[in-house]
């Protein structure tokens, strides 16, 4: 019996362990999102996006530097910190609320293309899963894997999601890194894996990808159904990108003056339309913008929309 109860407690451990200590052990990353509780200062309390440089900004503390720390080294070092403003000393948890430099984008033939965040990226299976799952049209047996290498260049992997679920072997699927880009090719209706009625809204939403909204719709219900902006969208700088025949037009819009200002006017988003809503601050993304003029003029259908969104990413990276 004793004998018995140690093969439990280690199928237990083996069961268990792990993900205690994935829990445990994270790092935080840039664009991770974490909420910060402060026990009897929910004054203090704030969700806040590490940014591209690995930093947060707390009051009253300031900017500090949050990436390359767990979640409890970074609590611990915020409560030091507030040492020096409160009375008494107090403990700081940290909660990840989005895993977003551990991040894959799926596209294509998918019901929910987009950016999907994990705390330990999944096998291929589960992150089409994320994404809503495959169309019934979709092609499963070539999904395609684009990945960025060590030199800056990209490489691409193919993968057999159909026999390895025919074969019950999700195992000899490729592993996916983050920054990785999954693309399910297929589709009825669609150039590239994407329906032609679809809008695209990128940038800083909460839920980047495609939407078929379809023609006549406003540019507020293309932001609402990407679940709105996140805290470092910018209302004063949204732009959208149209296609005017071999070109395409971009046009920016101030949406925080005209509603401050009660001028509103409704701006209709029609079918093959890209919302690009950029980031608060002041960043090379801003500065770099010109770039994304010219990866569109060799994009002319802009059939990847979510290979855009991670081009104008490394232009923000790597000016």
């Amino acid at each position: 019996m004793r004998r018995g109860m140690g093969w439990l407690w280690v199928c237990l451990g083996l069961l268990v362990g792990p993900g205690l200590a994935s829990a445990q052990e994270y790092v935080l990353g840039a664009e991770d999102v974490i909420a910060i509780s402060i026990y009897l200062h929910p004054e203090l309390e704030r969700t806040l996006a590490i940014d591209a440089d690995g930093n947060i900004t707390l009051p009253p503390i300031g900017n500090m530097k949050a990436a390359g720390m767990t979640p409890k080294q970074l609590g611990d070092k915020i409560a030091e910190k507030l040492a020096s403003y409160l009375r008494q000393t107090t403990s700081v948890t940290i909660t990840v609320t989005q895993y977003l430099s551990r991040s894959v984008y799926v596209q294509g033939a998918v019901a929910k293309p987009g950016r999907y965040g994990f705390e330990r990226i999944p096998g291929l299976i589960e992150v089409i899963g994320a994404a809503g799952g495959a169309l019934p049209t979709a092609e499963l047996s070539r999904v395609e894997i684009v990945r960025k290498d060590n030199t800056g260049g990209r490489r691409t992997l193919y993968a057999n999601v159909a026999a390895a679920q025919r074969d019950g072997n999700p195992g000899s699927l490729p592993p996916l890194q983050a920054g990785d880009i999954v693309t399910v090719q297929g589709g009825v209706g669609a150039v590239g894996g994407f329906s032609a009625d679809g809008v695209a809204v990128l940038g800083e939403v909460t839920r980047p990808g495609v939407y078929p909204l379809g023609a006549g719709q406003d540019l507020w219900t293309a932001l609402a159904v990407a679940g709105g902006l996140t805290q470092r969208g910018n209302l004063s700088q949204v732009r959208i990108i149209s296609r005017d025949g071999q070109t395409h037009a971009v046009t920016t819009l101030n949406l925080k003056r005209a509603l401050d200002q009660g001028s509103y006017r409704p701006q209709i988003v029609k079918p093959g339309d890209v919302v690009y809503v950029m980031p608060n601050r002041t960043s090379k993304i801003a500065s770099a913008f010109g770039g994304l003029e010219t990866i569109l003029s060799i994009t002319t259908d802009v059939l990847n929309l979510i290979v855009l969104q991670q081009l104008i990413d490394d232009q923000q990276n790597n000016p």
